[in-house]
């Protein structure tokens, strides 16, 4: 029961952790964002930071980081609820269907209000 607790309370630090860490990336990609420049004129092909230093930051940069993020927040925070279930033996693939579409959603949901975030900056097209 011991080692249960301790990887329960190493989940949630490391959800805490997680979720400091897209605050931080989202307030970063709100100061890079092309937005900020009063001289900007958005189009539908001018994506991207408009700093000098983050000129080789390319899309796919910003949409690998979002899909990273939307997984380590879903699979923490899909094995925070599934560790109190306790499942029957006869319930094993049962079980592990539900998580899987439990992980889909969550999983989903990130990925899409990440795509929208980084597209309201202005930092993907």
């Amino acid at each position: 029961m011991r080692s249960f607790q301790r990887v329960r309370q190493f989940s949630i630090f490391s959800l805490v952790f997680l979720l400091f860490l897209t605050i931080a990336i989202s307030l970063f990609a709100y100061q890079v964002s092309p937005l900020r420049d009063p001289s900007f004129q958005p189009d539908s092909a001018n994506g991207g930071s408009l700093i000098d230093w983050m000129q080789s930051v390319t899309e796919d940069h910003w949409l690998l980081l979002a899909n990273i993020i939307a997984f380590l927040l879903s699979t923490n925070l899909t094995l925070i609820i599934w560790q109190r279930r306790r499942f029957h033996q006869n319930n094993k693939w049962l079980s592990f269907i539900i998580m899987t579409v439990t992980w889909t959603i969550f999983f989903g949901s990130f990925w899409l209000i990440s795509r929208i975030y980084l597209l309201k900056q202005w930092l993907i097209d």
